[in-house]
C-alpha cells in the first residue's frame, strides 16, 4: 500500500514537474519572440531612416549641382522646405522624424550641407551633406562630394 502511494505521488510530481518546466519553456519563449519583435522593429526605423536620408542626400547633391555652387539659388531650387539658413558656407535644412521637411521650430531631424571650395578659379566646390538628429546631436548619415 506504501509502495503504491509513493508511486502515485512520484507520477504526479513527475506530471507537475513537466507541466511546470513546459510552462516556463512557453513563457521563456514567448518573451524572447517579444523582445525580437521589439529589436526588429528598432533596426526597420533605424533603416527607414537611413534610406530616405539617402534620397534627400540624392536630391541635395543634384540641386547643388544645378545651382553651380550658389548656395541662396539652391536654397530657392528647394520649394518643398518651408525654412533654410544660409550662411556664406553652409545651408541648414530641417526635417522631422520621418525626413520630411518642416520648420525649424518643429524640428527633429536637420541636415547641414558645407560647401569648399576647391579650386583657386573658385568653379569647383567639395559639400559635405551631414544628418544629425536635434535630441542627441548625433550624426546619423554624412556623404561628400565634388562638383565643378
Amino acid at each position: 500500500m506504501i509502495k503504491q502511494m509513493t508511486q502515485k505521488i512520484s507520477k504526479k510530481a513527475v506530471l507537475i514537474t513537466a507541466a511546470v518546466t513546459a510552462a516556463i519553456l512557453i513563457i521563456a519563449v514567448i518573451a524572447l519572440c517579444v523582445c525580437m519583435f521589439v529589436r526588429a522593429d528598432k533596426y526597420y526605423a533605424e533603416a527607414r531612416l537611413l534610406d530616405r536620408a539617402v534620397i534627400e542626400s540624392t536630391s541635395i547633391a543634384e540641386t547643388l549641382k544645378a545651382s553651380h555652387g550658389d548656395l541662396t539659388k539652391a536654397s530657392q531650387l528647394m520649394t518643398s522646405h518651408s525654412q533654410i539658413d544660409i550662411t556664406e558656407n553652409t545651408l541648414t535644412l530641417y526635417y522631422d522624424d520621418k525626413l520630411n521637411p518642416t520648420s525649424q521650430a518643429a524640428h527633429t531631424c536637420r541636415a547641414v550641407i558645407t560647401r569648399t571650395s576647391i579650386s583657386d578659379a573658385g568653379n569647383a566646390f567639395e559639400y559635405t551633406i551631414s544628418f544629425f538628429a536635434t535630441d542627441t546631436g548625433a550624426e546619423f548619415y554624412s556623404i561628400t562630394f565634388k562638383a565643378l
